[in-house]
Formats: C-alpha cells, sequence, structure tokens
C-alpha cells in the first residue's frame, strides 16, 4: 500500500502550480510521482497539457528541414532546431514519394 499525501504537502502542490511551476517540478519537491501531482490537480477541476504529445510534423516544418538539409545542415543540427527525429523525416520523405 502507498503513503498517502498530507495536507500541507497536497497544499504545496497547489500552490507551485498557482506560481507556474511545472508538474515534474512540483513532484519532485513534493517527493511523489508526476501521476500523483496530475491526479490531484485534475481532481480539483485544473486541467494539464498532454505530457509528451508529440507535435505534428507539418509540410511547413518539412519544408523547413528539406531546405536546412539543401543548405549543408546535419540532421542532428535538424533535429534540435525543430524537434523531431530524422526517422519522423524519413518516414514522411518515404510516404510522399509512395504517393507519386
Amino acid at each position: 500500500m502507498t503513503a498517502r499525501l498530507s495536507p500541507d504537502s497536497i497544499g504545496l502542490i497547489f500552490s507551485m502550480h498557482a506560481s507556474g511551476s511545472k508538474a515534474e517540478d512540483i513532484a519532485t519537491a513534493v517527493g511523489c510521482a508526476y501521476s500523483t501531482v496530475v491526479h490531484h490537480l485534475n481532481s480539483a477541476g485544473v486541467v494539464l497539457g498532454n505530457k509528451g504529445r508529440p507535435k505534428q510534423l507539418t509540410p511547413d516544418y518539412m519544408a523547413l528541414a528539406l531546405d536546412m538539409r539543401a543548405h549543408g545542415q546535419r540532421w542532428v543540427d535538424v533535429e534540435y532546431k525543430l524537434g523531431f527525429h530524422r526517422s519522423t523525416f524519413h518516414s514522411q520523405l518515404r510516404a510522399q514519394r509512395a504517393q507519386q
């Protein structure tokens, strides 16, 4: 059985959230799991964004990546700048080629 958070710890969750702290930082400060912080905030009606929800590779991102590569940028630089792994770009390129 897991230990329950004290009322002070739960209060700390809400006060840190109100001050703009990220849920990961709150979990570390309180000494609990990220999911526990999310549970208590959701129970109070606070809606958090989806953690880890992947960003969509839009045609604009794809065009920028191809432009960066055309100008001699390495894939690692493209990945860092745009936030996608090179396999995401490669998958998109393969799908575009298959449609042609």
